[in-house]
């Protein structure tokens, strides 16, 4: 585990230096948010005929990422891993969601959805790209190490599939009620 640490932390040293701008953190920080996410989500769910019914393909993917994020808070409890901004910056924030980042909830969010229209209701595959740029966009605001990326990645797919997998068996009998 200290290697990973060790190639974390000379990662975020390295982009501090190269590629941390304040106002590109500002902007980054305002866009890569779930409430812009939804803004591209929710009409598509509406006007698209993979969602249909809506009233319940849209609580199903709000479930699964609901319970993702749940998972997250309690992973980000348990291991208490310092962000980026603190560890390497010597930032301090008093928000308290703001000291913890191993694993990254906009990564996990981010992939379970993209894994859950992809796979469950058949989407373009470029969803993923949603994702990508959450954990980028997270990486150079420096609120995450790279392995709370892939982490938050992992974690999200994991349970992306689960959710696909409940869809399979559950879609057709739920569809037909």
């Amino acid at each position: 585990m200290n290697w990973i640490s060790s190639v974390d932390l000379k990662l975020s040293t390295w982009i501090q230096k190269h590629l941390h701008h304040k106002n590109l953190s500002w902007v980054l920080s305002r866009i890569n948010r779930g409430e812009m996410f939804a803004l591209v989500l929710l009409p598509l769910m509406f006007l698209s005929e993979l969602y249909k019914p809506v009233y319940l393909s849209l609580p199903f993917v709000l479930v699964f990422t609901y319970m993702t994020d749940r998972l997250v808070l309690v992973l980000k409890k348990y291991f208490a891993r310092k962000r980026p901004l603190v560890s390497v910056m010597g930032k301090v924030d008093s928000n308290p969601d703001m000291k913890h980042s191993f694993p990254s909830a906009h990564s996990a969010n981010s992939i379970v959805v993209a894994t859950i229209l992809v796979f469950a209701f058949r989407e373009t595959p470029y969803f993923f790209l949603f994702s990508l740029f959450a954990g980028v966009g997270r990486l150079i605001t420096l609120h995450h190490f790279v392995s709370d990326i892939i982490g938050g990645w992992v974690i999200g797919f994991v349970i992306g599939l689960i959710a696909v997998t409940v869809h399979f068996f559950l879609w057709q009998y739920l569809v037909t009620l």
